[in-house]
């Protein structure tokens, strides 16, 4: 088995690199540190799920590897593609990414709409409070709370929403491609929930004035995205720094 950092490593690591120094300070930085290597760790064993997969293995084979059940298995890792992104394109989607995506459909029907819009991605991004785009949107002063109270302000509940999988709107398939192309600016080969947040605000919908209302424009939030991936960045043996796949959740 691959070694993997000491507790103790990771305890100076943290009052190492933590600028604030009171017990509150590093216990944030122990946060961040705690969710980046969940983050981590969850985007390798998508990796490696991915290469069983293509490799022709079953998910009763994974689910066994893995020591869960094959439905386990198969349900956190297996993620509907959104209309209008080619495959190839979505397996550049981390798993925590990819999840964001699906929650973002329940999220409409709690909302009782016939479709997923990038009000509905927008939330999404805070179902899973260690990802960066929760992180990020909560550092910036935009919690969850408001920006619900926000949209619903925008956006009317529906009566219902129908059967069967619902529809992304055009603006929503865009915001998977602007979030690839977020991506490919910053140098990254995987889009994770800081990319779809970075495309939520690149695409002209009802998230975007949610984002902007709260003085998130494009460029703070990706001065944001830089700031929070440094302070992930871990130091190698001869002193440097280095940070593996970008939010590879």
């Amino acid at each position: 088995m691959p070694s993997a950092p000491s507790l103790q490593e990771i305890i100076q690591l943290v009052e190492t690199e933590a600028e604030d120094t009171n017990p509150l300070g590093r216990l944030r930085a122990a946060s961040g540190l705690a969710g980046h290597l969940a983050e981590v760790g969850d985007a390798a064993l998508g990796y490696f799920v991915d290469q069983a997969r293509h490799a022709g293995h079953s998910w009763s084979e994974i689910g066994e590897a893995l020591g869960v059940s094959k439905q386990a298995a198969q349900q956190k890792h297996t993620v509907r593609q959104p209309p209008g992104l080619e495959s190839p394109a979505f397996e550049l989607f981390t798993p925590r990414a990819r999840n964001a995506v699906g929650d973002s459909e329940s999220i409409a029907r709690d909302w009782g709409h016939d479709y997923v819009g990038t009000e509905h991605l927008l939330l999404s991004l805070y179902r899973d409070p260690q990802s960066l785009a929760a992180q990020i949107l909560a550092d910036a002063g935009l919690p969850e709370d408001q920006a619900t109270a926000a949209l619903g302000k925008c956006v009317e509940r529906g009566a219902g929403a129908p059967e069967g999988k619902l529809p992304f709107t055009p603006k929503a398939k865009a915001v998977f491609n602007a979030a690839l192309a977020a991506a490919s600016e910053l140098g990254h080969g995987h889009v994770g929930t800081e990319h779809l947040l970075l495309g939520v605000d690149r695409v002209d919908g009802v998230a975007r004035e949610v984002l902007e209302h709260a003085e998130l424009t494009p460029g703070i939030l990706s001065e944001q995205v830089v700031a929070k991936l440094a302070s992930h960045q871990q130091p190698k043996a001869d002193g440097t720094s280095s940070r593996g796949k970008e939010d590879t959740e």
